[in-house]
C-alpha cells in the first residue's frame, strides 16, 4: 500500500496557518495566517514527474522542490481565515476575521493594469518576469464589503464566474465576477442559524455547498424561476461505522492510524458523548461531481450522494465512517489512485493526524448509486504538525496534470508542509 512522504516542511508563520491552496495553473502554493499575512512558495516538479501517471512513485524518487516565493502583507486588520485561487490562477481572493474579503492580482512587467478581459485575465507567456514563481507584486485590486462579521471561507466557481463567501453572521454571499476587478453582489442568503464555516462549489455545475456550527449542510443554487436559494438541507443522521481497515494494510498504515500516546492517555478520561449535533467544519466535492463529503466535531466522515441529473436533485447520506479521534476540520478530493476508483479523499483534523482514503463505487441502475461507496484507509501521518492541529489540507490538482500526487497542510504551529503519496517500500 501507499505511504504519505514528507517532501517540504516549508518556511512557516508566525502564528497558526489556516488555510492552504495550490495554484490551479502554476507552480505555486499559498497559506494564510493570524499573523494577516498570505504567504507563496513556488515549487520545481523533477523531470521525471508524470503528468497521467496514476501509480504511485518510488519513495526514493526524486522529490518536488519549493521555496518560499513571496510574502503578502495583506493590510486586513485580523486573522486571515481562507485563500482560493481563481481557475486562471492570476487571481487569489483573502477571507479575514476582519469582516471583508480582498482580491488579489500579481503585477507583472509589461502586463497592461486595466486588461480589457478582467479579472483573472490571461498571464504572460512562460519565461516572461514572475510568469511562473509569483514573484512579482500583489496588489489588492478590490475589497468585497457587507459580511457583518469574521469571514470564515472564501471559493471560486469552477468556470471563475462567481466567488462565494461565507461568514459568522450565518450568512452565504454570491458574488458575480465582472471586468475590471469588479464584483457584482448578486445574492445573500441567511438559511443558516449560526456561523457559515466554509463553502464549496460543485466541480461542474454552480451548485454551492455551505457547512454551519449550525450542523447544518446546505446545498444552493440560481433556481431559472427566481432568484439563489436553498434547495435542500442535509441532516446527518447515520451513526457512525467502525473505522475498517483493509486487511493488506501495510505495518506503517497500522503503526499510523494506531493510537498516540496522547490519545492513548487520553481514553483514561471518560468524555460524555456529544449531547448537541456536531458542527460540521469541512466540505469536499467528489472529482466527479456526484457526491459530497463532509466532517465535523465528531471527526467521522460522511459521504452524501446526488440521486439525479438535474440541478436541485436529492442528496442523501450514504456513508458515515469513523475516521478521527478529534473534529474533522479539513477534506480535500482529487482524482487519483485506482483506475475505476471516485479518487483519493484526504482528510486532517484536531487529532493531528492526515488520512488519504480511496474511495470506490458501483453504479447502479438509473444511476442509483448501490451499494454506497467504499472508503478505505490506503495511507496516513499521525501527528502530521507535531501536537498542533492541522487546520487545511489541500490537493495539488493543476490543470495539466503536473504534480498529481502532491498534498499540502497546514498547522496550528503556523508550519506548511508538503507531502506526496508514495508506494510503500
Amino acid at each position: 500500500m501507499p505511504q504519505l512522504q514528507l517532501v517540504a516542511d516549508l518556511p512557516g508563520h508566525a502564528e497558526a496557518a489556516w488555510s492552504v491552496a495550490f495554484n490551479p495553473a502554476r507552480p505555486l502554493l499559498a497559506s494564510c495566517s493570524t499573523d494577516k499575512t498570505v504567504r507563496l512558495y513556488s515549487y520545481t516538479l523533477p523531470d521525471s514527474s508524470s503528468s497521467s501517471s496514476s501509480t504511485f512513485p518510488s519513495p526514493s524518487a526524486p522529490k518536488p522542490t519549493f521555496a518560499l516565493s513571496t510574502t503578502i502583507e495583506t493590510g486586513h486588520k485580523r486573522t486571515v481565515r481562507g485563500v482560493a485561487w481563481a481557475p486562471g490562477g492570476r487571481t487569489l481572493a483573502t477571507a479575514s476575521f476582519d469582516s471583508s474579503v480582498a482580491i488579489w492580482e500579481e503585477v507583472e512587467e509589461g502586463y497592461a493594469d486595466d486588461a480589457a478581459e478582467g479579472i483573472d485575465a490571461p498571464r504572460p507567456a512562460a519565461g516572461a518576469a514572475g510568469a511562473e514563481d509569483g514573484e512579482g507584486e500583489w496588489e489588492c485590486v478590490t475589497t468585497l464589503e457587507g459580511h457583518e462579521n469574521e469571514c470564515k471561507s472564501v471559493a471560486f466557481s469552477a468556470d471563475g464566474g462567481l466567488l462565494a463567501s461565507c461568514s459568522r453572521d450565518r450568512s452565504v454571499w454570491v458574488w458575480e465576477v465582472q471586468p475590471d476587478a469588479d464584483f457584482e453582489c448578486i445574492a445573500v442568503m441567511m438559511d443558516h442559524s449560526a456561523d457559515v464555516k466554509a463553502v464549496a462549489w460543485h466541480p461542474r455545475e454552480e451548485i454551492l455547498a455551505s457547512a454551519s456550527y449550525d450542523a447544518h449542510v446546505h446545498l444552493m443554487f440560481d433556481n431559472p424561476d427566481g432568484d439563489w436559494e436553498a434547495f435542500q438541507r442535509l441532516d446527518p443522521a447515520l451513526p457512525a461505522a467502525d473505522l475498517h481497515i483493509p486487511p493488506s494494510a501495510s505495518a506503517s498504515l497500522l503503526a499510523q492510524m494506531g493510537p498516540s500516546a496522547a490519545e492513548v492517555a487520553g481514553r483514561a478520561v471518560v468524555v460524555p458523548p456529544l449531547v448537541d449535533a456536531e458542527t460540521v467544519w469541512s466540505l469536499a466535492w467528489s472529482p466527479c461531481g456526484k457526491y459530497l463529503a463532509s466532517g465535523g466535531d465528531s471527526g467521522g466522515v460522511r459521504l452524501w450522494a446526488r440521486m439525479g441529473a438535474e440541478p436541485d436533485a436529492e442528496f442523501v447520506e450514504c456513508v458515515h465512517t469513523a475516521a478521527h479521534s478529534a473534529p474533522l476540520f479539513s477534506l480535500a478530493w482529487a482524482s487519483g489512485g485506482e483506475e475505476d476508483g471516485l479518487g483519493l479523499l484526504a482528510s486532517a483534523g484536531g487529532d493531528g493526524r492526515i488520512i488519504v482514503w480511496q474511495v470506490t463505487a458501483h453504479e447502479g441502475k438509473d444511476g442509483v448509486y448501490a451499494p454506497p461507496p467504499r472508503l478505505e484507509p490506503i495511507a496516513a501521518v499521525r501527528e502530521a504538525h507535531g501536537v498542533a492541529d492541522v487546520n487545511s489540507i489541500a490537493w495539488n490538482a493543476r490543470e495539466d496534470g503536473k504534480g498529481v500526487g502532491l498534498l499540502s497542510s497546514a498547522g496550528d504551529d503556523g508550519s506548511v508542509k508538503v507531502w506526496r503519496i508514495a508506494a510503500d517500500e
